[in-house]
């Protein structure tokens, strides 16, 4: 291993993103990833489906102000340069043009209703602004859910009213996974070096404990998942700071699990690259990705508890619901041409412990508590720092600039 001047531990986007701008500051980063691969939770499969297929993140938030669609933009990397075509279905068919609208318009308008909330600085359950008794409540729950991880009871209103989401998501069809692992080239990583203990005590450094051995640096960046920092599996030399680790546990992790399934003939018609919401399905919230970069694969994104749950019976049981669910839509028969299949569980991932972090009624000033420097030598990263682009990629790419200036502006590390 190199000497490293600041370690980085994990290597997501924003773990990435840190050795990045360390480097164009002219700072030697070392990054420590657990896991087998780069990426964290944007990771492409590239050999089930002869095409790239996201475990994790899929497409481009807020594109027109995405700094990472701009690299992808001078690299030449591929993405759709239109979003997908969404539809509301029952179990049997789309929604009329009527009843479609008539959802969406109520969908916006509850989130509306949260987001006022928030605004008016009310840190409450974004649950107390859905009107139970409306016609398309159980819709405007489970979009929620798949936006957050957790259900509107769990998930706070200013926390919401704080995300910045302009302009339609656009699927990154050359695989988020690969943009990352691409613009990780050239970066100092050790792989499948987890890190057991972070020493900070020290007034001129760090010693960060990995099964290799110890390294010495003069900062750390973690990038950890607050599923993996509230677990306990890295110790801190002394304790966090009270606020620190009330601010880890204040952003637990919700769920959102896939379940992909490719066919050996056409089952979906001439249907465009589609995302589908079941208004009615018994295992809400879902959404139905349907033929991504016009493949013939279809992707079941389960979320919330019931996908925590779901993902837990194990891939048979998700493959199931799947099928059961497009059967009801395009006709049994597809069924014998059920090919390939990805099944996808984030929260049995040892170094990522869930989806993405979801503050707490309560709690949405925890993102910021959490992103302030430990002791002038430890920083952190991640999805669940950003105030703005919480559980984006490029939030995490951003939260990790930010560390990586903080850490080598208070060490001295930047040179004139």
């Amino acid at each position: 291993m190199c000497s490293p001047e600041v370690v980085i531990i994990g290597a997501g986007a924003a773990g990435i993103a840190a050795a990045r701008h360390l480097k164009s500051l002219r700072v030697q980063p070392l990054v420590l990833e657990a896991s087998a691969h780069i990426g964290g939770r944007a990771v492409s499969d590239n050999s089930s489906f002869g095409q790239p297929f996201d475990r994790g993140a899929h497409w481009f938030h807020s594109p027109a102000e995405n700094p990472l669609r701009e690299l992808a933009d001078q690299m030449q990397f591929e993405y759709a340069r239109t979003p997908l075509a969404e539809d509301y279905c029952r179990a049997s068919a789309p929604l009329s043009a009527a009843e479609a609208l008539s959802c969406a318009e109520a969908v916006e308008r509850g989130f509306d209703r949260i987001a006022e909330r928030g605004a008016r600085g009310l840190d409450v359950a974004a649950e107390s602004a859905i009107e139970r008794d409306a016609r398309w409540a159980n819709v405007l729950a489970a979009e929620f859910t798949a936006k957050q991880g957790v259900s509107p009871a769990q998930g706070s209103s200013l926390d919401y009213s704080r995300y910045v989401w302009r302009d339609a998501d656009l699927p990154v069809t050359g695989g988020y996974g690969n943009l990352i692992s691409r613009l990780a080239q050239g970066l100092p990583i050790e792989l499948a070096t987890p890190v057991t203990a972070i020493d900070w005590r020290a007034a001129n450094g760090v010693t960060v404990q990995t099964a290799r051995g110890p390294i010495s640096a003069r900062a750390v960046i973690v990038t950890a998942s607050t599923g993996v920092l509230a677990s306990g599996v890295i110790r801190f030399s002394p304790a966090l700071p009270f606020a620190t680790e009330a601010a880890i546990h204040a952003l637990p992790m919700g769920h959102s699990n896939k379940f992909a399934l490719s066919f050996t003939q056409p089952v979906f018609g001439d249907l465009p690259p589609s995302l589908w919401f079941p208004v009615d399905a018994p295992c809400a919230p879902l959404e139905l990705l349907l033929r991504p970069a016009g493949a013939e694969l279809a992707v079941g994104i389960f979320s919330g508890e019931f996908g925590r749950e779901l993902a837990a019976a194990g891939a048979a049981t998700m493959r199931e619901v799947l099928l059961e669910q497009l059967a009801g839509l395009f006709g049994h028969e597809l069924k014998r041409a059920a090919a390939a299949s990805v099944a996808v569980n984030w929260d049995a991932e040892p170094w990522v412990r869930g989806y993405v972090a979801a503050a707490q009624p309560g709690a949405a000033d925890a993102r910021q508590r959490l992103a302030e420097p430990v002791g002038e030598r430890l920083f952190f990263a991640g999805e669940a720092t950003s105030r703005c682009y919480m559980g984006d990629v490029h939030g995490a790419w951003l939260s990790g600039i930010a560390a990586a200036e903080a850490a080598a502006a208070q060490c001295g590390l930047i040179q004139s």
